[in-house]
């Protein structure tokens, strides 16, 4: 499954590595520390847990990726369950 950005969400990159995401419907904000940031940044409606999970292992040399896997399908699951993303399937709005 890929996961897609809602629209309404505005991201700012803080100099930290964090992410301020910001509902410009429901003004509501988000803070997300360095690792959330990776995942929402792959969250471009194309890219699969599975491919964020290899991509992420590799860009912070994680040889065990499941605790990562873990980790990664959580916070989707908490971005979805906040309205942030949607699932699409082969980067296609479902």
């Amino acid at each position: 499954m890929n996961y897609k950005r809602n629209d309404d969400i505005k991201t700012t990159l803080m100099p930290d590595g964090h992410v301020v995401l910001f509902n410009t419907k429901t003004e509501w904000a988000q803070v997300l520390n360095p690792m959330g940031a990776l995942v929402w940044e792959f969250c471009d409606g194309c890219t699969s847990t599975t491919a964020m999970t290899d991509e992420i292992a590799s860009l912070l040399q994680i040889e065990d990726a499941s605790t990562l896997q873990n980790d990664i399908n959580s916070l989707i699951s908490e971005f979805l369950g906040l309205g942030l993303v949607s699932e699409t399937t082969a980067g296609k709005p479902a």
